[in-house]
């Protein structure tokens, strides 16, 4: 076998357990539990074999973009997912072997991937024990070595969210050391909040969104970017020239000309998160208040039991004690009303919950 870069063979392989899921009310990956609108569907079924057969253009999504963030077209790009996202702005910044990238922890695992497979130097900074942010340790880790900082908000899998105050103290700080801030908000819609007008004051953020959650995307993969003009062009010369699909392309443009869709299920997830709250308080259950579309619970010693048997009922949770400060924990995805009674009723059922 000839041997990749060192990088790549010191790295744990990210494996997430998405096989073999369809069929099983989905509750595991955060994803919309409706699918996606009749509006985006009918789109796909319209598309010309001569639109297929030709590279992607993406005019009218970035217009699309740029009026739903309220904007300039030439503030937003579009990626393959967040992922690409994430990617795409490590590979552009970071100088391998030297610079630092402060990612707060647990979160969302393609962080630390692809600031590995860049090299970057690795600074880990444990959230507090009750989950919230830890900005005071997060300012204090900034230094001439810091090249990006990580904000994941709300973050996954705890759920919690950073207030405004410490995204602002954390990106004057770093502008004083010409590092990047990367504000993820994967969960924006649930949340209702948004740093991106923050563009338009400090030179040194991106922020990163998706289609995947609210929207219901998450297979056509579809993310976008949110800075300046000019890191936009930075990030342009980086990014694949044709990583987003067209028929993500053309779906998402549908989608943005009515978000209706994703405004009526965003509200009626809200609604699931009340009543889970109140089904998991009635059963002494301990949960994290959360401001994204799911909910982390403590099941402590039985949490795996607890993840096999509600999948023996057909329901898919996911077990996250492996990860640092979540032992015990499981996270469980919100969606419609009648599939949160479900899921009421199947924890019941498990004969964990006592």
């Amino acid at each position: 076998m000839i041997k990749p870069r060192q990088a790549v063979m010191e790295m744990q392989a990210y494996n997430p357990p998405t096989s073999n899921r369809e069929g099983f009310l989905r509750l595991d990956f955060n994803e919309n539990t409706n699918g996606c609108s009749d509006d985006a569907i009918n789109s796909l079924r319209k598309i010309k074999k001569d639109v297929l057969s030709a590279y992607p253009e993406y005019a009218k999504l970035r217009e699309g973009l740029a009026k739903y963030c309220n904007v300039k077209t030439e503030d937003v790009i579009a990626a393959n997912g967040t992922d690409e996202a994430i990617k795409t702005i490590i590979e552009a910044y970071i100088e391998r072997g030297k610079d630092e990238i402060i990612i707060p922890v647990p979160t969302y695992a393609m962080f630390k991937f692809y600031a590995q497979l860049n090299e970057a130097v690795i600074k880990e900074i444990a959230y507090n024990l009750d989950l919230s942010f830890p900005a005071e340790q997060v300012l204090g880790a900034i230094n001439d070595k810091t090249k990006i900082i990580v904000l994941v908000n709300p973050n996954n899998p705890t759920g919690t969210s950073i207030s405004a105050k410490d995204i602002i103290k954390i990106i004057e700080k770093a502008k004083n050391y010409n590092s990047i801030v990367l504000i993820d908000e994967a969960y924006y819609q649930f949340y209702g909040k948004t740093s991106i007008p923050l563009i338009k004051k400090y030179d040194n953020i991106f922020v990163a969104q998706t289609f995947s959650k609210a929207f219901g995307f998450a297979g056509l993969r579809l993310g976008y970017i949110i800075s300046n003009k000019n890191n936009i062009k930075i990030i342009k010369k980086v990014v694949s020239p044709y990583s987003v699909n067209i028929a993500a392309a053309i779906c998402a443009s549908i989608a943005l000309k009515n978000t209706g869709y994703a405004k009526k299920y965003v509200k009626e997830v809200s609604s699931s998160k009340k009543i889970l709250y109140k089904e998991l308080d009635n059963l002494d259950i301990k949960y994290y208040k959360s401001d994204a579309n799911f909910v982390l619970v403590k099941i402590g010693a039985k949490a795996a039991e607890f993840c096999r048997k509600l999948k023996e009922k057909g329901v898919l949770v996911r077990n996250r004690s492996s990860e640092q400060l979540l032992n015990g924990c499981v996270r469980i995805t919100l969606g419609t009303l009648r599939q949160t009674k479900r899921l009421m009723k199947e924890m019941q059922q498990t004969g964990v919950l006592k």
